[in-house]
């Protein structure tokens, strides 16, 4: 297959990286310094964006979000052929942003504390949740070309609406890193800072991990979504608020159970990624002309497909409800 890949930085260098032994690759990006190291990598690149998406088939748009937006409307100007996604950390904004065009968007929720084709990998998609942007205006060839890439990468397929995506993206991946901030300038407001940090353990790093993030970074993608995570910043702080008052007048089982609560979220997401990565799961075929169907269907249900397996008529693949 042909494929287009506007901006090599971490996520887009990692597709190209992870592609480029199975496809025929086309790079584009105006950062000259990333024009150079891509080419060195065996990826063809190309001056602009129309000359980029000239013959492909498929093209993955993965600049920032406004960029992005910018770029999807230029591509539906062209009239092009060609299927397109893109990996933005918001969905609904970029679906506005592709009307006239044979999309389908999605998100790897993968990455590093690496920024640009310097420190693009492939790996970091490996039992990675993928999501799959899903609308009954989404074709199915679309689709099959999109799950296609997202399996070849070695992530899980995670169906969802966009909006629905959206929502769940402020609580799973945007407020960690608002929270993680919080945490490290409180740490580092401390008159005891300096010996906190020489101190510190596991915890400490897990925590404080995003941060190095590159600030300019996180600011684009919890930008879009500032409302809702504004709310759930909110929601965090009522319970902060609940943990304090069991600090200062709760006992010793009360503060026991405020933190048992918390633990079972995580223990149903780890048993659910650990029956995926073994191969378990539910048998599903699903006709190619009634994939966006099935997946729509599956989104509601909240589940993660893996295994996918392409036939002439039809696609199997597994599927786990969370």
């Amino acid at each position: 297959m042909k494929i287009t890949i506007v901006g090599l930085g971490l996520i887009g260098g990692s597709i190209a990286l992870g592609l480029k032994n199975k496809h025929e690759i086309t790079g584009f990006d105006p950062d000259f310094n990333t024009q150079k190291l891509a080419t060195a990598a065996g990826i063809k690149m190309v001056p602009d964006l129309s000359i980029a998406a000239k013959n492909a088939e498929l093209i993955v748009v993965a600049a920032p979000t406004t960029i992005s937006e910018e770029t999807l409307k230029e591509l539906a100007k062209q009239k092009i052929s060609a299927i397109v996604t893109d990996i933005c950390s918001v969905k609904a904004p970029l679906l506005d942003a592709a009307q006239g065009l044979n999309y389908a968007g999605s998100h790897p929720m993968a990455g590093s504390n690496e920024a640009g084709f310097g420190g693009a990998n492939p790996q970091i998609f490996l039992n990675a949740p993928w999501a799959i942007s899903i609308t009954k205006e989404t074709t199915n060839q679309a689709a099959l070309v999109v799950l296609q890439m997202i399996n070849e990468l070695g992530a899980f397929v995670v169906p969802v609406d966009p909006r629905d995506h959206d929502e769940s993206v402020v609580l799973s991946s945007h407020l960690a890193h608002v929270v993680a901030s919080a945490y490290a300038r409180s740490v580092g407001e401390s008159e005891f800072a300096q010996l906190a940090q020489l101190l510190a353990g596991g915890s400490f790093r897990d925590l404080t991990r995003v941060t190095r993030s590159p600030a300019d970074r996180t600011a684009e993608i919890v930008w879009p979504n500032r409302k809702s995570l504004s709310k759930v910043v909110e929601a965090l702080s009522q319970n902060l608020d609940k943990l304090q008052g069991l600090l200062d007048q709760g006992s010793k089982a009360d503060i026991e159970e405020y933190l048992k609560s918390a633990s079972a979220v995580r223990i149903i997401s780890d048993e659910t990624l650990n029956k995926v990565k073994s191969g378990k799961g539910n048998k599903v075929v699903s006709k190619n002309n009634e994939i966006v169907n099935d997946l729509i269907k599956a989104s509601e249900n909240r589940i993660m497909a893996t295994h996918f397996e392409f036939g002439g008529e039809s696609v199997n693949y597994l599927v786990n409800e969370i």
